[in-house]
């Protein structure tokens, strides 16, 4: 067999082509695994054959670059340094509000220490090393100067607004920050191992995240300041918005802040999917999520996916429909919802994956949940329901399907024992003072809602006419079921809301309201970081359970 002409290449010929084709990569290459095998091993147990052979260079090039294996560990631990105050610059906490600046700096610092664990180790490392490594480095004093700065920053400026108590120093503040996001990182074992591991969790950990803001902030502020005070709102003389939906706006907004100007709805659906799925709670235990059907309409087939509760006895069910402005959002969307009504009320929820707009325009959604009702009634054996506490539900644009719907199941005869409105849009006039009061937002903003409304009823004259398409306009809404009709303070369909309870108590019908003080459109979407909003779906939940004992 004939040899090949070429000559065989070694791997130390193949680095050293990368090395003059990129040298700061291959630099930056031999960084990152030198970071991770340090944190592993620490100083003394580290190997640069095990180093160089995850990087494919060689040993002779490692030299070149860094030394000796104490050259490259300062070199690593100077870049885990550089990495974090980085992270801390992007926050941009110049023109922030102290308070909140404060708590964003804290709760930032306790991620990078739970998601970075290697730094934490390396600081571990280096304790062990009495610090030796550090000292010889000239520029790591200059760029750890950095937070304190942006410490002192915020400080003075909460002193200046007199919010924050005189006397303190930005290096004690960043003491305080280090230590207990450190400690949640250093002492997670053995902590786990005498106490459990229920802080460490993902619920437990959110719960450490707020504690360390919470504290900074206490211990900061002046004995006669609020917790809330100094945050960052617009028309505050108006609006008084929930300290803790800051903390969710905070995520919410930045996971969306990836998503092009311009996008499509076809994108926004796909992002939003996304982020619900990101930010999905964990499912209550024994809640049944795996039943899945498909039921013909006039509006054409139509998925339901079934959460339900153990239980062998046939249970009270919730037809529930997701909001999402018509045209996004689906089951999957709205699981921390319905999964949560299902588990705690120990019931079965139908939640609707109905057709979305503009590609499926009104009635085709209308039309399809109408069917999902009378399939349940009929199928109500099968589903191990009883067909006589068949309530139906959802929150905002899924609030007003269910809203219409019910007034067609008065039309043709089928039962429902209750409807859950949650800051439903009941008719489409911008007049009202919620529409100006809350222009803004936040999460819904009127700028854009003919668009979206018209993408949904492309006959405009059905948005003051058409009952199943502006439920107010019913001309009448005597002998519908039972409503719990929720709204937000602090959301433009505030109003929309209200007035389709009066209409309802006006015609006889039972109505609990919750007026939603300090609390925003699509708050359910807040529980993880706001305790109120788990609080109201909770009532929700309680009424329906009442409604159908």
């Amino acid at each position: 067999m004939p040899k090949s002409s070429k000559p065989a290449q070694s791997s130390e010929g193949a680095a050293r082509r990368g090395w003059k084709q990129d040298p700061e990569a291959v630099k930056a290459n031999i960084l990152k695994v030198a970071y991770e095998i340090f944190a592993r091993s620490g100083l003394s147990g580290a190997r640069i054959e095990e180093i160089a052979h995850r990087t494919e260079t060689s040993k002779r090039m490692i030299y070149y670059y860094f030394g000796d294996k104490d050259g490259l560990y300062r070199a690593v631990l100077e870049s885990a340094y550089i990495a974090m105050r980085k992270g801390e610059d992007l926050l941009d906490l110049g023109g922030v509000p102290p308070v909140e600046a404060l708590r964003r700096l804290a709760e930032f610092t306790f991620d990078h220490h739970r998601s970075a664990e290697d730094f934490v180790r390396l600081v571990m490392i280096e304790n062990v090393h009495d610090g030796r490594h550090m000292s010889m480095l000239d520029e790591m004093a200059g760029q750890n100067i950095s937070v304190i700065r942006l410490l002192e920053d915020i400080y003075q400026r909460g002193c200046a607004a007199g919010l924050f108590r005189r006397g303190l120093d930005a290096v004690e503040l960043h003491w305080m920050i280090s230590s207990m996001s450190y400690f949640n990182v250093s002492n997670r074992v053995t902590f786990s191992q005498i106490f459990g591991n229920d802080l460490f969790n993902p619920l437990g950990q959110q719960k450490l995240r707020r504690h360390v803001g919470d504290m900074m902030v206490r211990f900061v502020l002046r004995d006669d300041v609020s917790l809330d005070a100094g945050l960052a709102r617009s028309n505050e003389d108006i609006r008084m918005i929930n300290p803790d939906i800051y903390r969710f706006l905070e995520v919410w907004d930045s996971k969306w802040a990836s998503l092009p100007k311009g996008a499509s709805v076809q994108d926004r659906r796909l992002k939003f999917e996304a982020i619900a799925r990101e930010m999905r709670l964990p499912t209550p235990e024994g809640v049944e999520t795996d039943g899945e059907y498909w039921i013909e309409s006039d509006g054409g087939p139509v998925r339901v996916r079934v959460f339900r509760a153990a239980g062998t006895a046939a249970q009270p069910a919730l037809i529930y429909l997701h909001g999402g402005a018509w045209m996004q959002g689906s089951p999957e969307t709205h699981w921390d919802i319905t999964a949560r009504i299902a588990g705690w009320n120990g019931q079965t929820v139908i939640s609707v994956d109905y057709g979305l707009a503009p590609e499926n325009p009104y009635p085709t959604a209308f039309q399809q949940v109408f069917a999902v009702t009378q399939w349940a009634h009929r199928e109500a054996g099968t589903l191990n329901i009883d067909p006589a506490k068949i309530a139906i539900g959802g929150d905002s644009a899924g609030g007003n399907i269910a809203a219409a719907v019910a007034l067609k199941c008065r039309e043709e005869g089928v039962a429902l024992s209750a409807q859950l409105l949650i800051y439903p849009a009941c008719d489409f006039d911008q007049t009202r003072p919620s529409y100006i009061e809350n222009a803004d937002g936040p999460l819904l903003k009127v700028q854009g809602m003919d668009g979206v409304n018209r993408m949904y009823s492309p006959d405009e004259s059905k948005l003051s006419s058409d009952p199943f398409v502006a439920p107010l306009v019913a001309e009448s809404h005597a002998d519908l079921p039972p409503a719990y009709v929720a709204v937000a303070q602090n959301d433009p369909l505030r109003d929309s809301g209200v007035a389709y309870a009066d209409a309802l108590e006006a015609a006889g019908v039972p109505v609990t309201r919750d007026s939603g003080e300090g609390l925003i459109h699509g708050y359910l979407r807040s529980m993880e970081y706001c305790a109120l909003a788990e609080d109201k779906l909770r009532a929700m939940a309680a009424w329906l359970r009442e409604t159908n004992a």
